[in-house]
């Protein structure tokens, strides 16, 4: 009694309120202590829990209220929780603010990844924090690459331009050879169309490297491109082109020189590693296949078509591993896409035209 206040509880005094109880209380525990002189009974009303002590012989009865201190804490317990959840709330919203420009800023590199190298970067920069800093940097290694770019560029328009002038001035020293000596002309013509057109294929590797130049589309026969192809490529020794088409005349949306090139690269590469120097072009409902019978590459397929790799032989030896590289940056240019397979003793490079078909 003298500690109730201590164990929370109240002892009722009111009879009304006691009998009310009793009688409409509901039983939940009823114990017979036996070392206590009362009945102890527990039993709940209106959501409160009551303890009802009754004597086992003449003593005083009596019904003890679980105090509201219990339900106060518990309302202590509750904001706290609550609070607790807010802040955890707040502070997750500030660590998203905080990282959602890495988001967007992974975005800008993808978009440098997919070769736009003129991503703008001014609205990280101006930030204090890590992202602003890591967008400082990545920004002044793009500025490096384009540096380096631009001093490429710069070096390969000038060494093609000191070419063509010699080449320019041999055609027209040609013109002045006699009549007589068309076998000369004609072996030096062949050699000066050779030089030309290794330079405007320097040309076309350099802006394919350069990665922001898109391609100048217009209406293409595919008939002349595979014509045009196949002149590019000064066939000697016996090899030979056989051109297999359905009846239908194809016209593509290209870049009918960097098509050309493409398609000559492929043509090229069949009749060097061909073991009878004879290359199948087929075309068959929009789909290109370039076919030669020979050994399979020594190299993986996920690495043909990268730059400065090759498969060597006698007739390779001196080439630099970038027909198929050119030929694949290319296609993909056009939005398409070039395929490899081998099957009995026939290499096969396929592309699917139909993207750009009219």
């Amino acid at each position: 009694m003298n500690d109730g206040k201590f164990f929370e509880i109240n002892l009722i005094e009111n009879k009304q309120k006691i009998n009310k109880i009793l009688k409409n209380g509901k039983l939940l525990l009823k114990r017979n202590p036996p070392r206590l002189n009362y009945y102890l009974t527990l039993l709940t009303f209106n959501g409160n829990k009551y303890i009802y002590l009754k004597p086992k012989a003449g003593e005083t009865a009596f019904l003890f209220e679980r105090a509201s201190g219990i339900s106060g804490k518990r309302k202590i317990l509750s904001a706290a929780w609550l609070s607790l959840n807010i802040i955890l709330i707040l502070l997750y919203i500030s660590i998203f603010r905080s990282i959602r420009p890495l988001g967007k800023l992974r975005k800008k590199i993808e978009e440098f990844k997919n070769g736009n190298i003129n991503v703008n970067l001014n609205e990280y920069i101006l930030r204090k924090d890590e992202i602003g800093f890591v967008a400082k940097e990545f920004k002044d290694a793009i500025d490096n690459l384009k540096k380096t770019m631009n001093t490429r560029v710069w070096f390969i328009r000038n060494i093609a331009h000191e070419l063509k002038t010699p080449i320019t001035k041999g055609k027209i020293a040609l013109e002045l050879l006699k009549d007589e000596e068309g076998n000369k002309k004609r072996v030096f013509s062949d050699i000066f169309n050779r030089l030309e057109m290794l330079i405007n294929e320097l040309f076309a590797a350099e802006k394919i490297a350069a990665g922001n130049e898109m391609p100048n589309l217009s209406p293409c026969n595919l008939t002349d491109v595979l014509s045009r192809a196949e002149e590019l490529l000064f066939l000697k020794n016996g090899a030979y082109i056989n051109v297999v088409a359905d009846d239908n005349d194809y016209t593509v949306k290209a870049d009918c020189e960097l098509l050309n090139i493409g398609i000559k690269n492929l043509l090229d590469n069949a009749v060097k590693f061909g073991t009878d120097k004879k290359v199948t072009v087929n075309v068959e409902k929009g789909i290109l296949s370039v076919i030669n019978e020979g050994a399979k590459p020594s190299i993986a397929e996920d690495a043909m078509f990268e730059p400065f790799l090759k498969d060597i032989n006698v007739k390779n030896k001196d080439g630099f591993g970038l027909g198929l590289y050119i030929t694949k940056q290319i296609i993909e240019k056009h939005g398409l896409k070039i395929r490899y397979k081998y099957s009995n003793g026939k290499n096969t490079f396929i592309v699917d035209l139909n993207k750009i078909i009219f």
